[in-house]
């Protein structure tokens, strides 16, 4: 039964992750005085009513957390797309939200975000025996 249980609250975690990730971009423009922009007040309109029911089906269904990904990408790249990106707030918030988006549905499909964020090799330096440290000019 504990299986089960974690499994269930697993899942509830990721719906009131993306739950509140949603409900951040219904108040997004207001909070950040982005909403005299008609294009970011429709487009948050719409991605509310589109998008919003998907949040309850990405931890059991597998396209939904896919589609939800690709409506995270569309909110990262809105403010450019239509035409509000002047206001700095606008696409700071649209960009950060959406990357967010990305990340929890990527992490409800079962994608390892980890493993596809390049990290930088530290260079090991070679360590070496005292014993069999050789000098230049020596014969032994």
């Amino acid at each position: 039964m504990k299986p089960l249980l974690a499994k269930t609250l697993k899942e509830r975690r990721l719906n009131l992750a993306a739950g509140a990730l949603i409900l951040w971009v219904a108040l997004g423009p207001w909070v950040w005085g982005f909403a005299t922009s008609p294009a970011a007040v429709a487009s948050h309109v719409f991605f509310i009513f589109a998008f919003g029911p998907l949040t309850l089906l990405i931890a059991v269904l597998r396209p939904a957390a896919y589609v939800l990904l690709a409506a995270g990408l569309w909110l990262a790249l809105s403010p450019w797309v239509l035409g509000y990106a002047t206001h700095h707030t606008a696409w700071l918030s649209e960009l950060v939200t959406g990357t967010l988006l990305i990340i929890l549905a990527a992490h409800a499909a079962g994608i390892n975000v980890a493993a596809l964020v390049p990290t930088r090799r530290r260079h090991r330096q070679p360590t070496t025996n005292p014993t069999t440290i050789k000098t230049v000019g020596s014969p032994s």
